[in-house]
């Protein structure tokens, strides 16, 4: 897997993996991020969203050795959802995100062990901020050009589960979960001569 963030920030892959390792909390954006950005209104005025499985499962890998958190710009329609998913860390209706960053992250997380999805201009201070910055492919263009890693997918369609992807492989896991085996030098094989 190899997202575009990479070449853009002028980091090699072995970069990306270093800072990668070092993650602790994942934080992600609801809207654009875990989701398409999409809201849709029934006839009653209910507001429904959709999220990607594929998405989920990736959370579901990495929450094992991962706290996992949304810092959204909106009400928390998706409580549900991240609930299933194992999220510790909710904070919606967030103006500043910086500041829900700070009372989720300060005490226990350096910025170097914390990742952020986010989508938009309204996420760039909490972009510039964590330790590896990230987006999906459908993500602002100024977002884009700032942040460390850009998703091959869009927002709800498989961005999080690329990041998931680089988080596991960094920590020397496939994109199953399992522990990728060391690497052994390759032996030389025997040949059998012929009789002569």
């Amino acid at each position: 897997m190899r997202g575009r963030g990479e070449e853009r920030a002028g980091r090699s892959r072995a970069a990306l993996l270093r800072r990668a390792a070092r993650i602790r909390l994942l934080l992600l954006d609801v809207d654009g991020v875990l989701t398409d950005g999409r809201l849709y209104y029934g006839e009653k005025g209910e507001v429904l969203k959709a999220f990607d499985v594929k998405d989920g499962h990736g959370l579901v890998l990495v929450r094992g050795f991962l706290e996992l958190g949304v810092i959204s710009g909106r009400g928390g329609l998706a409580r549900t959802r991240l609930r299933e998913l194992g999220f510790r860390h909710l904070a919606f209706a967030q103006k500043d995100k910086l500041v829900a960053y700070r009372r989720i992250a300060s005490r226990r997380f350096p910025d170097q062990a914390v990742a952020y999805m986010g989508d938009d201009v309204n996420d760039l201070p909490l972009l510039a901020r964590v330790g590896l910055s990230a987006c999906p492919a459908d993500a602002h263009p100024e977002v884009k050009a700032r942040v460390e890693f850009v998703a091959e997918r869009g927002g709800g369609r498989g961005a999080v589960r690329e990041l998931c992807d680089l988080i596991l492989a960094a920590r020397g896991r496939t994109a199953s979960g399992a522990r990728t085996p060391p690497r052994r030098p390759a032996r030389p094989r025997a040949t059998r001569g012929r009789a002569g």
